[in-house]
């Protein structure tokens, strides 16, 4: 695939010690890279500080990118990388969306009864917190495909692995989640 010819410019321009071209180069792919973490994360807070450490970490590593992937791929995979060694050190700390509510509101016809979309959000909720404990690679091929759209060649040029894999683990991830809905009676077989 490799780097368009305005990521050249950035990361030319970069490498040479430009601070504007890396603080333009941020702009343009900050708000895309946020919204990834925060799909990933579930946490605002946590995707803006992961955001920061890629950033900073780009900076550092310029000099190491060969162009083999487009440049948001890269700093893409750096962002994940970065979440996922997060997540691992701090897996038992489990965080939400903030206004989630307000999503399953829109997902609710206007006359299901206040009780209705109360056990539909905490249903949410429990399946969001579950999908956390998922293990990091299934949890993190999961997101990409369900929470952000990807394909899965997009998802195997991402993680760096085989599509057979990225397929794979889509599919236990969602075995698993409808046997943890069947378990909280979420849904019935």
């Amino acid at each position: 695939m490799g780097a368009n010819k305005g990521d050249e410019v950035f990361i030319n321009e970069i490498k040479a010690g430009n601070q504007a071209a890396f603080e333009a180069m941020v702009l343009k792919y900050q708000p895309k890279l946020m919204s990834s973490l925060v799909g990933y994360t579930k946490s605002v807070d946590q995707a803006e500080e992961l955001c920061q450490k890629t950033f900073i970490k780009v900076w550092q590593k310029i000099h190491s990118f060969r162009g083999d992937s487009a440049l948001f791929t890269w700093i893409y995979r750096i962002g994940i990388n970065l979440a996922k060694n997060d997540f691992a050190s701090s897996f038992s700390k489990h965080s939400k969306v903030t206004g989630s509510l307000d999503q399953n509101e829109h997902d609710v016809p206007e006359y299901v009864s206040p009780e209705i979309q109360l056990i539909a959000a905490q249903s949410e909720d429990k399946i969001m917190e579950f999908i956390q404990t998922l293990d990091s690679d299934t949890k993190t091929a999961f997101t990409l495909r369900e929470a952000e759209g990807r394909t899965y060649d997009e998802i195997a040029e991402i993680l760096s692995c085989p599509i057979g894999t990225v397929r794979s683990r889509i599919f236990r991830a969602r075995q698993l989640i409808l046997e943890f809905m069947t378990k909280e009676n979420i849904i019935n077989e």
